[in-house]
């Protein structure tokens, strides 16, 4: 089993694990078998990866760090706020079940302390902003963890996530949506948004301050070139930072109306170029401690030219996942795959993602 873009795929391909909607409903169930009809169905709704089963993750279990029954609930709580908020023009909400969700979504990182997120978008285009804020949350949390924040630390910080782009339900669907570059007063108009989650969320007097300054702060940046106010260094508040980065990261690795995607490696590189720029540097190091640079199931070549397939990557090590490889140095098949840790082997990297293993 192995992680594949959908543009990639082709018919008779198997599906290894099943794709549902942010409602819960299913897309395509695990062991269908791929037509025509199906992938264009799948490029149409915007998924971007899909589990496909090829031999060369046999007998290896994908783990999620939060469980897909419960993140596809959170996604239904969001869109839920979100619609409401945009249609009554303010945020009516019980506290608690905003922190119940973020409670099980701690409980859960925390029971699998060793597991490092996998980017594996398979959100469409229709819930974007659904699930980002939800990915933004889970991110948030994970850092957060690292970072040592308590649990009621946690919960404010996970608040704040989920809600983060609230601003947005006042913004005109033609800006949020335009799938070109934004005019010089439409982009006006969008920098609005996080004052304007600012004051839905203090105007509900039922969440705290911090909340409600992870939504103003979260397109701030560390060397004052953020807005809407330009803060720089601590001013740039901790929880603001940490939602930030993960905003970015979930940002930059989703298909948009208006570019495609940045593969996670890219987006890693990215991140990791941002320390004292955009971010503290212990908010970044933070971060990347938990994201998987090479996703489990992405085929890569390494600097002595064999080609294998990515198993799993350490916490904490990024950039050195363990790889089972299945074609040698002059990239002829082997007869028996073997793993070997990029960790453990000195002077041996990746230089290349390749999507399907050459012939």
């Amino acid at each position: 089993m192995r992680l594949a873009s959908v543009a990639s795929l082709w018919p008779g391909m198997k599906v290894a694990r099943s794709i549902y909607r942010d409602d819960g409903k299913e897309i395509l169930r695990a062991g269908e078998i791929l037509s025509k009809s199906k992938i264009e169905k799948l490029l149409l709704v915007g998924v971007q990866f899909l589990w496909v089963e090829d031999g060369y993750l046999s007998n290896t279990e994908s783990q999620d760090v939060v469980a897909k029954e419960t993140r596809a609930a959170a996604v239904r709580q969001v869109k839920s706020i979100l619609l409401e908020t945009r249609e009554t023009g303010r945020l009516v909400i019980e506290p608690q079940t905003l922190y119940s969700t973020v409670n099980q979504f701690t409980d859960q990182i925390l029971a699998q302390e060793n597991l490092i997120f996998n980017m594996i978008d398979l959100r469409n285009q229709d819930d974007y902003t659904f699930a980002h804020s939800v990915n933004v949350c889970i991110l948030a949390l994970m850092t957060g963890i690292t970072m040592g924040l308590s649990r009621q630390e946690l919960t404010v910080l996970g608040a704040g996530a989920l809600l983060h782009d609230i601003g947005k339900v006042k913004i005109p669907d033609q800006i949020l949506n335009k799938p070109d570059s934004l005019a010089k007063q439409e982009f006006l108009i969008m920098q609005q948004h996080p004052v304007l989650g600012y004051q839905i969320i203090k105007e509900s007097k039922k969440l705290g301050d911090v909340p409600a300054v992870i939504a103003l702060q979260h397109h701030e940046n560390y060397d004052g070139s953020g807005y809407p106010a330009g803060l720089r260094g601590d001013a740039f508040h901790l929880y603001a930072q940490i939602t930030s980065i993960a905003d970015r990261f979930d940002a930059i690795t989703a298909n948009r109306v208006y570019r495609k995607a940045f593969p996670p490696h890219e987006a890693y590189e990215m991140c990791a170029a941002s320390g004292n720029y955009y971010f503290n540097q212990e908010v970044v190091k933070a971060f990347l401690y938990n994201i998987a640079a090479y996703p489990k199931g992405t085929v890569v070549e390494l600097n002595n030219g064999m080609i294998g397939v990515v198993l799993d990557t350490p916490k904490g090590c990024s950039l050195f996942p363990n790889v089972r490889v299945f074609l040698d140095e002059k990239q002829q098949p082997i007869s028996e795959h073997y793993e070997i840790s990029l960790l453990d082997k000195a002077g041996l990297s990746i230089v290349r993602v390749l999507q399907y293993p050459d012939e």
